[in-house]
């Protein structure tokens, strides 16, 4: 069934089904501003700000902007957009240095470098090829436009996607200002060798009969050289099958008790393990339900306001009710201690299963874990 699945989005690709292109007419931008609206207000449960376009980074700033879009043509409607501005308009924000990391980027490379600041995509069509063709005509753009570098800031659970499309970290994961965790990210457009080891298939758009810039390469270089690899602060869960199998199963028995070997791999596939710091608000209350995860080591608190309700501690679940219900968070996680580390999993991964009785099964296992926690909703 997956493959045929993979095989219809590639013809719905090639037949031309999805369409990306700059936006230019107001009627499409005002289409985009609907899309951002329905993923920021209706799904991420996001109502602070006034505008879909306003950014914690730069709240208050007038920038410019590039806005790109894909269209399902089937449909005719537009499902997903991505926005991006000059990295010097916000270069002098402390705002945003923080969060984008821009302080790391030669003075020189500020008026070749883009900052993604939204990227959404419909529900509809997080399943299907929409996603890579928006990133495609982004990367097609970027490169019309002679731009060396993109940098962003992604959620923990979109971490894969974006290591897949070249993006490497640009730093250490960090605390949002709307609670919650971010990773600063960054893509060298013209680094063909970083794109070909990771399988990007986006490398097919740079051109093969010309020489490419060098200089977004050799900035990156020296910066590794300079303050070492990069250590992003998350790691990839990784599963053992030997010795030491039992003991990670009873740490992951609220969510995985009872699921099959396989069952247990694709649920935890891309999981995130992230280090902590005392009062990291891992999950923050009025945020949307889209990941769930639970404690490998330490305690995290539930609070609502300044008030603790809950301690959780090794191996307990926190953030599925809201994944549940489909409704904003109305407490905060908070780590209480520099040795607490959780597991992040994705909304995704609990439709990742492939047999009915792990789908079944895992469901059985967050009831079990909601029949504990009726006075509490995280």
């Amino acid at each position: 069934m997956g493959k045929l699945r993979s095989l219809k989005q590639q013809l719905d690709v090639l037949r031309g089904r999805y369409e990306g292109f700059r936006v230019e007419s107001a009627a499409d931008r005002d289409e985009c501003m609907r899309v951002l609206d329905e993923v920021r207000r209706l799904e991420l449960k996001r109502v602070k700000g006034r505008s879909v376009l306003e950014s914690a980074a730069f709240v208050d700033v007038d920038v410019d902007d590039v806005l790109l879009a894909v269209r399902d043509t089937a449909e005719d409607r537009i499902v997903g957009c991505i926005r991006s501005t000059p990295a010097a308009q916000i270069a002098t924000l402390q705002s945003s240095r923080d969060e984008y990391q821009i302080d790391k980027l030669a003075p020189d490379l500020l008026d070749r470098t883009q900052v993604l600041t939204r990227f959404a995509m419909l529900r509809s069509h997080r399943s299907t090829l929409a996603s890579y063709v928006i990133m495609r005509e982004l990367y097609r753009d970027s490169l019309a436009r002679g731009l060396l570098i993109s940098l962003q800031s992604c959620e923990p659970g979109l971490y894969a996607t974006y290591l897949r499309l070249g993006f490497r970290p640009m730093g250490s994961v960090h605390q949002s200002s709307l609670g919650g965790f971010r990773i600063p990210m960054v893509h060298v457009h013209h680094d063909r060798d970083h794109m070909e080891r990771v399988g990007t298939p986006l490398v097919k758009e740079l051109p093969r009969d010309r020489p490419l810039p060098t200089e977004g390469i050799e900035w990156y270089r020296e910066m590794e050289a300079r303050e070492g690899r990069i250590d992003p602060g998350v790691a990839f869960h990784e599963t053992n099958d030997g010795a030491d199998s039992q003991g990670e199963a009873e740490v992951h028995a609220w969510l995985t008790e009872g699921l099959s070997d396989k069952g247990r791999a694709e649920l935890l596939r891309n999981a995130l393990e992230v280090n902590c710091t005392d009062g990291d608000v891992v999950i923050a209350a009025g945020d949307g339900g889209r990941f769930l995860g639970f404690v490998l080591d330490g305690v995290v608190e539930v609070k609502t306001g300044d008030r603790v309700v809950r301690m959780l501690g090794e191996g307990e679940l926190f953030g599925e009710i809201a994944l549940v219900l489909d409704r904003p968070r109305t407490v905060d996680i908070v780590a209480a201690g520099d040795d607490t580390r959780v597991l992040l999993l994705s909304q995704t991964a609990l439709t990742r299963l492939s047999t009915g009785a792990d789908q079944v099964q895992v469901w059985r296992n967050i009831a079990r874990v909601l029949a504990t926690r009726l006075p509490y909703t995280t």
